[in-house]
């Protein structure tokens, strides 16, 4: 399957917001009612990064992470997120969001504090 359609079919499935059925279509069929195994998808993702030229090691749990992590740093809200990637929690979401370092600095800058306090 080519990344436009794996693609087009994530977004339908947040932009739908359909309550997820207990059989869903595999997004990686074998066949028509049966996924590929996880093997086999990790298998794939490191044989494309090493194509790729990654030297890093990539694995299908890297990817979600990285992906969580960049829709954060697009400004995507975290509800959103939570919804893309399935979770029931925006406790489950928020440890596969990584904040850099810059960004922490960036955020702790935008911070003016003046000598009078909020309670005061």
């Amino acid at each position: 399957m080519d990344p436009d359609t794996i693609c087009q079919k994530l977004l339908l499935k947040v932009v739908l917001k359909e309550p997820h059925p207990k059989k869903m279509a595999p997004l990686f069929p074998a066949n028509p009612d049966t996924a590929i195994s996880n093997n086999r998808v990790q298998r794939i993702v490191k044989d494309q990064a090493k194509k790729a030229g990654i030297a890093a090691d990539v694995t299908p749990r890297v990817l979600r992470h990285s992906f969580a992590t960049e829709m954060y740093h697009q400004n995507v809200p975290l509800s959103a997120i939570q919804s893309m990637m399935g979770h029931d929690s925006i406790a489950d979401t928020s440890v596969y969001i990584h904040v850099s370092d810059k960004l922490k600095q960036l955020a702790l800058d935008s911070i003016r504090i003046s000598r009078k306090f909020s309670w005061q």
